[in-house]
């Protein structure tokens, strides 16, 4: 049942903060000036180390409905934990939005609709990639479409997993860009795990909500702005990607065989893992890593060697992958790190 107002669905917002005083006054500003008003908004300082707490301060005073809670960092995923268990309002669905990004004015409104007459436990949307400055860089647009039943678990949750082998019809495993029954996360004890131990804390939180959900729907929605810049994925290098990868790609894989679901979601997992193989790859150009060519090879040799990314490309069906993916694949199976060097080096990986 829901507590709507009006006749309207009630939404939370949980914003994680850390070190971002550049650009934490736009993300609540958009959210303060939604079109659908939010119930509540939960900004959880992750022990910012700049200014950012002194500002979520500054809007909790200004603003009944902000609350700002601080912490010692521990991590985005924890962070959001700590907004869940600080909601102090009752509300019918919870949002989470990351502090460097925002959302355009009628964001909420829009994801509301997307819910339906009879709400859906979820709703997921795409985004709009842009840069530090604003600019556009891609969108990424779902369909619409209503999940019932069985229908969530079947042919939703594999789609979670990654794309098929010929196809780009995941859905992210991002946490954002969404709403999630909040009754849902209470009576199944659904919370997010470190992103220190699992890569993407955002995939098993959605996974097991997505395991338990009734209804589902997907939104062309794209108004949510995620905004790239120095820190990402591309820019900044861990030492520890490739091993934390390894760890996430097992892992899941061990949830999708305790759960029963099919072998789909399995070769979907497969493609995920691949991505994140080239991700890793790239990042042992020494302009990320900082290390020497030397280093960045026997990291590369290490990869490309190991057991289970060998095995992972011998029983896939590489041949029904696009050119540049087959191509980086057979690079590997051959463990041609020096090529493999070069090319990202080249930026043409």
């Amino acid at each position: 049942m829901l507590l709507a107002r009006n006749g309207k669905p009630t939404i939370s917002a949980i914003v994680p903060v850390y070190n971002v005083e550049r650009y934490v006054r736009q993300c609540l500003d958009a959210l303060l000036a939604q079109t659908y008003p939010l119930e509540e908004i939960i900004l959880v300082d992750d022990g910012s180390t700049d200014s950012s707490g002194a500002i979520c301060d500054d809007y909790a005073a200004a603003h009944e409905k902000v609350i700002a809670v601080h912490k010692q960092n521990a991590g985005l995923g924890y962070a959001r934990n700590t907004g869940l268990d600080s909601l102090t309002r009752p509300s019918d669905y919870v949002m989470f939005v990351d502090s460097d990004d925002w959302l355009e004015k009628d964001a909420v409104e829009y994801l509301v609709r997307a819910l339906g007459g009879d709400p859906a436990d979820c709703v997921i949307g795409g985004h709009t990639k842009k840069t530090a400055d604003g600019e556009t860089v891609f969108e990424l647009k779902l369909e619409n479409r209503r999940f019932e039943g069985s229908e969530v678990q079947e042919e939703l949750l594999p789609r979670l997993c990654g794309s098929m082998p010929s196809s780009h019809d995941s859905v992210p495993m991002s946490a954002y860009s969404a709403l999630y029954r909040r009754s849902m996360l209470e009576e199944h004890s659904l919370r997010f795990p470190s992103e220190r131990e699992m890569i993407s804390e955002d995939f098993v939180f959605k996974f097991y909500f997505l395991l338990h959900a009734r209804t589902a729907a997907l939104s062309d929605f794209t108004g949510y702005c995620y905004r790239t810049a120095q820190g990402s994925l591309t820019t900044s290098y861990r030492p520890d990607r490739f091993e934390a990868c390894v760890r996430f790609y097992k892992r899941v894989q061990e949830m999708i065989r305790e759960e029963s679901l099919t072998d789909e979601c399995l070769l979907r997992l497969d493609k995920t893992f691949f991505i994140y193989l080239r991700m890793c790859v790239k990042q042992e150009r020494p302009k990320v890593s900082g290390s020497h060519r030397e280093e960045a090879l026997h990291s590369l040799q290490s990869m490309v060697s190991a057991e289970v990314v060998q095995k992972a490309i011998e029983s896939y069906p590489v041949s029904r992958l696009g050119i540049r993916q087959r191509f980086f694949l057979r690079l590997v199976e051959k463990r041609r790190a020096s090529t493999l060097l070069a090319l990202a080096n080249a930026g043409v990986l």
